[in-house]
């Protein structure tokens, strides 16, 4: 791998790091939202109307940088019961199978999404609920974080295959 490419794998994972640390405080936002729900709910009587369409939106955001971060931390699922007993030739052509599936996956996630949220930008898309959230923050999202997702997946695969080299 070229000095050059090595140098925007390196940017890619830097940038995912960061990002990743950054949400990862939208846990602790969650948290708080859902503690004052449950507890002005039933200690108070009192319901916040705006708790749980908020939640949902902070969850997705988490949810969507999360999933970047485990695969630039190695971190995803992974069932490799006959994978580890193959020859390093036959890994390598069932990685480049496993690739080409993740970017027919991640082309697919691209083009539906940025379509979704072209359309939720034109029409100012706003929730169903009385708090009316814009939804098309967070359908923006989608794409752009599913270009990340993309980058980061390309990256792992150049970084195992320099690892396992």
């Amino acid at each position: 791998m070229g000095n050059k490419l090595r140098i925007v794998f390196k940017a890619i994972d830097t940038f995912s790091e960061k990002a990743g640390g950054i949400v990862s405080l939208l846990a602790v936002v969650l948290m708080l939202i859902i503690v004052i729900r449950v507890i002005t709910r039933y200690a108070f009587g009192i319901s916040f109307i705006w708790a749980f369409p908020v939640s949902r939106q902070v969850f997705g955001v988490f949810i969507l940088f999360g999933g970047v971060y485990a695969i630039l931390k190695g971190a995803h699922l992974s069932i490799e019961v006959l994978y580890n007993h193959f020859s390093p030739r036959v890994k390598f052509y069932a990685r480049l199978v496993n690739l080409a599936a993740f970017l027919i996956f991640m082309a697919v996630l691209i083009w539906q999404s940025g379509w979704m949220a072209g359309n939720s930008l034109m029409n100012a898309e706003l929730s169903q609920g009385t708090p009316k959230i814009p939804l098309y923050v967070i359908k923006s999202f989608i794409p752009v974080v599913a270009v990340l997702f993309l980058l980061e997946g390309i990256s792992a695969f150049f970084r195992k295959d320099t690892d396992s080299s």
